[in-house]
Order: structure tokens, then sequence, then C-alpha cells
């Protein structure tokens, strides 16, 4: 008997938090298509206006391109990620194949975006 009563209260209380989660997304719903003009109504102040463009200095990768067939010297041990340097410049690369020890000499043999693949020399 102990057992249905606990039951019973925990379907009224599951009812009780689906109704309020159905009106709370009632409310937001009518809160953002009250104003349909941009930048009216009362959600809008939670969404960026600005966007972030090239010409204004906002980019996400830098061109990477210009180490292609470089020669560095890993300052880290490449796991098969570490850093290298380029004529005195840090670089992030990943290692072809397996570990390499810091000092040895690799050369940047592919670049894709953000990603540098060195192979051991």
């Amino acid at each position: 008997m102990l057992e249905v009563q606990m039951f019973a209260g925990t379907s009224l209380m599951m009812i009780s938090l689906a109704c309020f989660a159905l009106i709370g997304v009632v409310v937001v719903i009518y809160l953002s298509s009250r104003d349909s003009k941009k930048n009216e109504g009362l959600l809008d102040e939670l969404v960026l206006g600005e966007r972030q463009e090239n010409r204004d200095g906002y980019t996400s990768v830098t061109d990477k391109s210009k180490f292609l067939g470089a020669i560095g010297v890993c300052v880290t041990d490449l796991r098969p990620a570490g850093t290298i340097t380029v004529d005195g410049e840090p670089l992030d690369v990943v290692a072809e194949g397996s570990f390499v020890k810091a000092g040895v000499q690799v050369k940047v043999i592919n670049v894709d975006g953000s990603r540098v693949l060195v192979r051991q020399i």
C-alpha cells in the first residue's frame, strides 16, 4: 500500500512539472514573437547584434601555408602533437606517424587550415 501512494505522488509531481514546462515554452514563444521588427522585443537583449568580420581583424584561422616545406626543430616531444620552431617562430604541429623526440629536425609536409603536419627528417 505504501508503494502505491509513493508512485501516485510521483505521477502528480511529474504532471505538474510538465504543465509548468509547457507554460514556460508558451511564454517564451509569445515574448520572442511579440515584435517582428529587428532589435525589438524583450528577448533581443540576449542576442548579439554585432558581427565579427574579417575586414575588422577577426579571423578564425591564420594562414600557415607559408610554412609548407619548411624545416624546423622540435621544442617539445611530438606525441603526435607538439611544438616546433621554424626560423625562431613557434608553431603547433602534428607529427606524421609516431613519437618524435624534442631537438629532432622535422619538415612541414602539409598545411590544412590550422593543422600543420610534419615528418621527421
